[in-house]
């Protein structure tokens, strides 16, 4: 058998109790879910599912990267492409959700 360990996570107590309900109704535990969850991860290297935000559109995130991609252009690292280096997504979105904040 596979050795196991455990994970803790913070819910928001209302979204837990909704998620807990339709887990019920697919006649699946929360602790199954998490793992078809995970399984999908694995299998697809990606989240298994959209995510969309309202405040990000998909024209800022570009006009983001070209300028992101000239400045290394500039600096002599062109021999990385931007859309290959995944680390920097999560600072690109952090920055247009900071811009959307402002707003």
């Amino acid at each position: 058998m596979r050795k196991t360990e455990v994970y803790q996570v913070r819910l928001d107590s209302q979204e837990k109790k909704q998620a807990f309900a339709v887990f019920k109704q697919l006649g699946i535990t929360p602790a199954q879910a998490v793992r078809l969850f995970f399984k999908q991860v694995v299998l697809t290297k990606s989240i298994p599912f959209a995510i969309e935000n309202q405040n990000i559109n998909m024209e800022q995130l570009l006009k983001l990267r070209k300028m992101k991609q000239e400045q290394l252009n500039i600096s002599g690292s062109a021999d990385s492409p931007l859309l290959d280096d995944h680390e920097d997504i999560f600072e690109e979105l952090d920055a247009l959700l900071g811009e959307s904040d402002k707003s």
